[in-house]
């Protein structure tokens, strides 16, 4: 009997320790998802919390279709994604290539360089770039102007505003791309690049058919903390622009925010989250099909 209780203790143990993990997942983070999607199904209001008729998806349809404030946050930053996330991909993957080679030197003060963006947080990023598009002071129309150009608003016209901000997140997260893709660099075999140099393979071949294949895992990975990133951009753009002017740089998570916490519209706020999540997980699915469909096929 004694032998039999030390087995049951000994074999629960490993769960009893990660109990306090569990309840503290419960509560952080899967009780607050649950709450906030049963929000956006129903008629909630935090002067009334006692009154919540349920709606089904009429938050959805509202938001989609009635909300043209929310339409044009979807439409920012599906542009933000489309052009900061393959031009990042790009410049970090020649960056990642070019000081790969071996005929590079100095390559330590370059690294340390382009890790410096990275480091800063995106608050100081933007603060650091608003005075770079500064119409008076800023560096940029001080270059403008030495060439005979005249001064742009950058934040204020509604044409730049956006490009400003891709600007922005392109200078601060490409160093991101390259140490992640460098990284996958340097733990590539040399012998199969060493043999296609053999056989007279040039630059470009060596990137298209040994490098990119055999980095596809690193840049699935890669490509989907970038794109999940850039989707819940707040801080740079409310440092900036605030959105505007107008909604010229509203986002899904600026206007997230002024929904929910400057105008108390719970349900709102609850349904763009889950939107957000929806529109995620439907990258992810995409990049997985794309490329990992593409790395599978040349394992195989």
């Amino acid at each position: 009997m004694k032998k039999r209780k030390v087995f049951y203790i000994h074999k629960l143990t490993p769960y009893f320790m990660i109990l306090p993990a569990v309840i503290v997942l419960i509560l952080i983070a899967i009780y607050p998802m649950v709450f906030s999607f049963w929000v956006s199904l129903h008629r909630w209001y935090l002067g009334r919390p006692h009154l919540f008729p349920f709606i089904g998806l009429e938050n959805y349809y509202a938001l989609i279709f009635k909300d043209s404030v929310f339409r044009r946050a979807f439409l920012n930053t599906l542009v933000l994604v489309g052009v900061c996330i393959p031009v990042e991909f790009a410049l970090g993957t020649m960056l990642a290539v070019l000081l790969n080679r071996d005929d590079i030197k100095g390559k330590k003060i370059f690294r340390v360089c382009l890790i410096m963006p990275v480091v800063i947080t995106p608050v100081v990023a933007g603060v650091l770039w608003k005075f770079q598009f500064h119409p008076f002071y800023g560096i940029i129309n001080y270059f403008i102007s030495l060439v005979g150009g005249k001064g742009i608003q950058w934040l204020a016209d509604p044409r730049f505003a956006l490009p400003s901000v891709m600007i922005v997140d392109i200078w601060q997260w490409t160093p991101f791309m390259f140490l992640v893709l460098y990284a996958g660099l340097l733990s590539l075999s040399k012998e199969p690049f060493e043999a296609a140099k053999i056989d007279g393979a040039s630059e470009w071949q060596l990137l298209k058919h040994l490098t990119i294949p055999l980095l596809i895992p690193i840049i699935v990975v890669v490509l989907l903390i970038r794109t999940m990133d850039i989707i819940k951009v707040f801080d740079t753009v409310y440092v900036l622009t605030r959105g505007g002017p107008g909604d010229a740089t509203e986002v899904l998570t600026l206007y997230n925010f002024r929904v929910g916490l400057n105008y108390f519209y719970m349900r709102r706020a609850a349904t763009i989250s889950w939107i957000i999540a929806i529109f995620v997980i439907l990258l992810a699915q995409l990049f997985f099909r794309i490329l990992g469909t593409e790395f599978y096929k040349k394992r195989t």
